[in-house]
């Protein structure tokens, strides 16, 4: 193989590492961004250590030092994209993975060393492809991966290359000529795969950050459930397929008087708890928002006024049952709520939410701790 691509390529490989740590400085994963420069220098450091290898005492050493540092950059910058996604590998991995890739070049058992030798690019490119696959998904949202596929099919052109290796140097103790320009070739695929990885690191580092902002900007940060802007943002986006929607507007009976007699952090305390009751009470696709203060607002697509009524009913059960202040469990809370169906296509969601605002205006006047239509 030509040392002076390997020596290029790891040149590309580092400046690669620089430009992404340079370009994500607005993320939030100060963390990450340096543990990847770091990857990536020892990557680029470990094939500079493989290039300038010449024949004589000590080559396989310092084939040996150059791979396992080239490898331990890349188990390094899997590990970074693990934690990033949730994963929490062990911290000394990386390090593992480095070791065993040295130690394997000096077997001297020389069909053990092949077969590990031959195994260790494809599995990380596997492990690889899983990852951003999982990042995607994650925290891009999306069900494919571009950098994934790349990973797996550089992963198959590694098997083949040393499959075609292993074979060829069990009959000789030297790599046949024949094979450098599939070397070049599987050399040229790992730059690219540097290059889409680092792109793939930008882009969830940025995506997650831009995650974390979308969220601060849409969620109510005591509760949990939407503000009038996620309510916005819904009504934009509602499928035009739905032609009806349950809207259902509901208020914390005498939450005043808790604030009153508990405090403010019981107040919070009672909110965060009819949010948990509310989400573990609705579908998967029903909106929960928080209106402002202890009003809340229930949107369930394809649902009518009957399905809303039944719904909510049994979210009053389940609320009424519970007493949200461990310290106090005499206290039970309870709420009142208005249900109106909105007709997408013959009425405006203000109209909806008027009428159902006037059914929870008859539910406080009728008593309190009840579900009223209109």
């Amino acid at each position: 193989m030509s040392n002076s691509l390997l020596i290029m390529v790891s040149l590309a490989v580092a400046s690669i590492g620089l430009i992404t740590w340079q370009h994500s400085v607005r993320s939030d994963l100060i963390r990450a961004r340096r543990r990847w420069l770091q990857a990536s220098l020892l990557l680029a450091v470990g094939m500079l250590v493989e290039g300038y290898v010449e024949p004589g005492k000590g080559e396989m050493l310092r084939l040996a030092l150059g791979s396992g540092m080239s490898n331990a950059g890349i188990a390094l910058q899997l590990t970074i994209i693990a934690r990033v996604t949730g994963l929490k590998p062990p911290n000394w991995l990386w390090l593992a993975v480095g070791l065993v890739s040295t130690l394997d070049k000096l077997l001297p058992y020389r069909p053990l060393m092949l077969v590990l030798e031959s195994a260790e690019i494809p599995l990380l490119y596997l492990a690889a492809a899983w990852l951003y696959q999982r990042a995607e998904r994650l925290v891009s949202r999306n069900r494919f991966s571009p950098t994934a596929l790349l990973f797996l099919l550089g992963a198959l052109l590694f098997v083949w290359r040393d499959a075609s290796d292993f074979y060829l140097r069990l009959q000789t103790s030297a790599a046949p000529d024949s094979l450098d320009q599939l070397h070049q070739l599987a050399l040229a695929f790992a730059a690219a795969a540097q290059v889409c990885g680092a792109v793939g690191f930008l882009n969830i580092v940025l995506q997650r950050q831009h995650n974390r902002l979308e969220d601060a900007a849409n969620f109510d940060p005591l509760t949990g459930a939407g503000n009038r802007r996620a309510l916005q943002y819904w009504l934009r986006t509602l499928e035009a397929s739905v032609e009806r929607v349950c809207v259902v507007m509901l208020d914390i009976d005498h939450f005043k008087s808790v604030n009153d007699r508990y405090g403010h952090q019981a107040g919070d305390a009672v909110l965060q708890v009819l949010a948990a009751v509310l989400r573990g009470g609705i579908r998967d696709n029903d909106m929960l928002i928080r209106y402002g203060g202890e009003e809340f607002c229930l949107l369930m697509p394809d649902a009518d006024i009957e399905d809303g009524m039944l719904a909510t009913e049994r979210l009053l059960q389940a609320f009424r049952q519970l007493a949200p202040l461990p310290k106090q469990p005499e206290l039970r809370c309870a709420f009142s709520a208005g249900v109106h169906e909105w007709h997408c296509r013959q009425q405006d969601f203000a109209d909806a939410q008027q009428k159902a605002d006037q059914a929870l205006y008859l539910a406080k006047q009728s008593g309190r701790d009840q579900v009223r239509r209109l």
